[in-house]
Parts: C-alpha cells; sequence; structure tokens
C-alpha cells in the first residue's frame, strides 16, 4: 500500500503564505497588522513539515512523517489562520 506524504500540500501552502506576506507589503499594511510576521512564520513551519516529509520519504522512516511533518503541518495551518484573521481585526 503507498502511504499518503504531506509534502506537497505543505509547499502549496508555504507558497500561499509567501504571497499573503507579499500582498499585506505590497498593500500597505505592514506596519498596522501582524498578518505579514504570522503568515511567514506559517510558512517556516510549512518549510519544516516538507523537510520531515522528504525525511520520511527519503529514509523510509514514518515517524518523521506521522509525528513530526503532521504537527509542523498542523501548526502552520493555525498560525495562518491567526495572520488571515488578524488583517480583519
Amino acid at each position: 500500500m503507498r502511504s499518503h506524504h504531506i509534502m506537497d500540500s505543505a509547499g502549496t501552502l508555504m507558497g500561499v503564505a509567501l504571497v499573503i506576506v507579499t500582498g499585506v507589503h505590497l498593500g500597505g499594511k505592514a506596519s498596522t497588522s501582524i498578518a505579514d510576521e504570522m503568515a511567514f512564520a506559517s510558512a517556516v513551519l510549512f518549510l519544516g513539515s516538507c523537510g520531515a516529509s522528504h525525511r520520511a520519504i527519503s529514509k523510509n522512516d514514518e515517524w518523521y512523517e506521522v509525528v513530526l511533518a503532521d504537527r509542523l503541518f498542523a501548526a502552520g495551518l493555525l498560525v495562518l489562520l491567526g495572520g488571515v484573521f488578524s488583517l480583519w481585526f
């Protein structure tokens, strides 16, 4: 059975987070909100998730995928959600 890795999802969301950082700076809201810092932090978490997923694939060790990559991915989602919500408040 082929296992599912979250590397593609984490990579896509890392790109989305970096687009949000760029959009906040181009929109002139960088000085009034923390959305760009939170989006950048989520991009770093997604990068860590990609790295852990790659390690799981290359070393055939599911611990990196099941524990580390999944937790970093979930943390990145929560931070990104908080960053998007901070634009409205």
